[in-house]
């Protein structure tokens, strides 16, 4: 260990200038274009007036986030086309580029025979390649990732993270807003669906830190000038001119990764630089005991750890310089930033303070990367395993509502670890809180105890007001579910049209009424919505197998087959498409292919009942 002349936890009074403090207590309510009528414009606009800034920040993660996936933005070239392999669900990944276009194709060998081929286009590289390059496509503005990442600190091709250990959800992957508000700018999502967007910004641009530019550009072209150096510019907003609290929300906004809550009538676009975090959302983290471990995008959390923090007035941007590239800047330069408050070190070596004090490591989510831990101090190398679990806590807000907390242990079990005390915790918050009627709905849901959750909605009338329309959505068609079990089949049909009427773009709940008016009978109407479904996304692979099944019942046995093999070729481990095609190939009294198809559902599952079939045939 360095024989160091100061003590982490021992700090000087940093000066951070006169100018900080004069606008320490300047209302964020003044800014205009936290007014929802004002537009984003993108960073095209703003270079019009900032090229040189402009220019620097393209080059930054930030700029380079998200991106055409052409040659010249991608990680890979032709010589890292490396092929990799699921060996749990025996498939394999190439990517390959075609002109200026890339490409993956899934296959698999079995044999040495090809007996799964599938190639997508890639659309969109996200990642501003400093760690990974992972891939996403599009289709009639539907959004979803490929399993295949590059991680380019070591030139490694993987697996995404979270397709690891038969997870692997292929081509099915959905980027919701969510995702896509911090991977990227705000892009025109179709507020009625998951996945869905009118149209895809590339990269994370100038307004996600200063706020909708449309006000300050019009006010700008009408020759209204301000002179910066004494007033404020209220129709944008200057993150360095903040209060030290609305700053770090900026930043926070997507450098504090969880399980994120939104506050009533929310949405994930709803921030602007300048406003508080925690009137938006609440970012939840578990603590542990003894737990060293972090997470990728953990900075914030790691930071708010740090005496250098507690002690001081340190913000992500008293070190960094989003305008500029990490890697473009020096050793030296962030030295020089801690040489602002600390002596030097007393030792022979060259200074590098963040190589002992700010040392990188291995985040526990993401493989193969490797990340600055923001957690300032003296580390240890004895880490010890992280110890009973203490409960979900939220980063960004010290005291978040009973309701707030609820939604967090729900949507962790749901969304991360199917642990039954996050239901329990979940339950307690819940019997403390207002405004619950949906997280009801989906506590009763996870616990699989529909008979209480059609009890809880016969006792209780929902005031739709207090909901998004994303909220109402799942919690119409999981309640149609619920009445579909009991076989309440005209209460159910009221809520599945319920949340289609809400969310008419989630495929999903097409399809979960689409299948229940084709087990009611109801095959003709079934059939309009299988075709719709497939008309917005055709590679819908459920829609394809039920709309094989209706096929079949027309005696349209040709088309019934084609349209069976259309779901496989989506997906070769599809049992209920081999299901349908047995039922296919015994209507017309064909065999050999009924024993081929139950053959194959065997090789998939080997303990499925065709066993016993092929045994009776």
């Amino acid at each position: 260990m360095r024989n160091i002349i100061f003590f982490i936890f021992l700090f000087f009074s940093c000066q951070r200038g006169e100018e900080k403090k004069i606008y320490n207590n300047i209302p964020s309510s003044l800014y205009l274009n936290h007014n929802d009528t004002v537009k984003y414009v993108g960073k095209e606009q703003c270079r019009t007036c900032h090229v040189e800034i402009y220019d620097s920040y393209i080059q930054t993660g930030m700029g380079k986030s998200l991106n055409h996936a052409t040659k010249s933005h991608s990680a890979l070239s032709n010589s890292q086309m490396i092929v990799i392999y699921d060996s749990i669900k025996n498939l394999s990944y190439k990517p390959f580029f075609k002109n200026d276009s890339l490409y993956i194709m899934e296959f698999r060998i079995n044999n040495f025979d090809t007996t799964h081929k599938l190639i997508r286009k890639v659309d969109y590289k996200i990642g501003s390649g400093n760690h990974t390059n992972s891939h996403l496509f599009e289709i009639n503005g539907y959004l979803h990732q490929m399993p295949y990442t590059f991680y380019t600190q070591d030139e490694i091709a993987d697996l995404p993270p979270g397709y690891e250990n038969g997870n692997n959800t292929r081509f099915s992957r959905e980027i919701g807003l969510e995702c896509m508000s911090c991977h990227n700018a705000y892009s025109n999502h179709v507020a009625e669906s998951r996945n869905k967007y009118h149209d895809i910004s590339l990269g994370i641009d100038c307004e996600r830190c200063h706020g909708p530019g449309e006000l300050h550009v019009k006010r700008k072209l009408a020759g209204e000038i301000i002179d910066t150096s004494k007033y404020i510019d209220y129709t944008i907003v200057n993150p360095k001119k903040l209060p030290l609290d609305l700053q770090f929300d900026i930043c926070q906004r997507c450098h504090l990764q969880g399980t994120s809550i939104l506050a009533e009538n929310k949405t994930f676009e709803s921030f602007r630089p300048g406003m508080k975090l925690n009137d938006i959302m609440d970012t939840y983290l578990p603590k542990y005991e003894n737990d060293h471990t972090f997470i990728m995008a953990s900075h914030v959390d790691r930071l708010k750890q740090s005496a250098c923090f507690q002690s001081s007035d340190i913000t992500c941007i008293s070190c960094h310089n989003p305008h500029k590239s990490v890697k473009s800047l020096s050793t030296e330069y962030f030295d020089n930033k801690c040489m602002q408050c600390h002596d030097l070190c007393n030792d022979n070596q060259k200074m590098d303070c963040a190589s002992c004090h700010m040392p990188k490591s291995s985040s526990t989510d993401i493989m193969h990367v490797s990340i600055t831990d923001h957690k300032i101090g003296v580390h240890s190398t004895n880490i010890n395993q992280k110890g009973e679990f203490l409960g979900l806590f939220s980063i960004n807000n010290p005291n978040p509502t009973n309701i707030s907390k609820a939604k967090a242990y729900l949507k962790r079990f749901e969304s991360f670890e199917r642990n039954d005390v996050y239901l329990d915790s979940a339950y307690h918050f819940l019997s403390k809180s207002n405004n619950n009627f949906t997280s009801y709905i989906q506590y009763f849901y996870l616990k699989n105890d529909y008979e209480a959750l059609i009890n809880f909605v016969n006792e209780n009338k929902i005031d739709e007001k207090w909901y998004t329309i994303s909220d109402l959505g799942i919690s119409y068609s999981r309640i149609a579910d619920a009445f579909s079990i009991f076989n309440l089949y005209d209460q159910a049909e009221i809520f599945h049209l319920k949340a289609i009427d809400f969310m008419p773009f989630v495929l999903d709940y097409k399809i979960k009424y689409a299948s229940f008016l084709f087990r009611n009978n109801k095959i003709q109407a079934a059939k309009s919505q299988y075709l719709e479904i497939i008309k917005l996304n055709p590679y819908t692979k459920e829609a394809h197998s039920s709309l094989g099944m209706v096929y079949i019942l027309e005696n349209n046995y040709k088309l019934a087959e084609l349209t069976l093999k259309k779901a496989i070729d989506l997906d070769p481990d599809y049992i209920l498409a081999y299901e349908n095609l047995v039922v296919l190939y015994q209507q017309i009294n064909d065999n050999i292919n009924t024993k081929l198809s139950l053959y194959k559902i065997l090789e998939i599952d080997p303990n499925h009942s065709a066993g016993q079939i092929i045994k009776n045939l």
